[in-house]
């Protein structure tokens, strides 16, 4: 069975529609059948959940 082809159009096309989704390109990967997978850059400054104390509900 031949591999699918994929043209750069195509190619293009989804990582136009991904970051059309406001989404950052982190990866691509193209299988032997011609799925097209793109996968999200990790965004280091997004500010990490704090534990370790009790959650502050505020007052009326």
């Amino acid at each position: 069975m031949r591999s699918a082809t994929v043209t750069k159009t195509a190619i293009s096309r989804a990582i136009a529609a991904w970051k059309e989704c406001g989404l950052k390109v982190g990866g691509m990967e193209i299988t032997k059948d011609g799925t097209i997978r793109i996968t999200a850059a990790m965004d280091d400054s997004a500010p990490a959940a704090q534990r370790g104390g009790p959650k502050q509900w505020p007052t009326r």
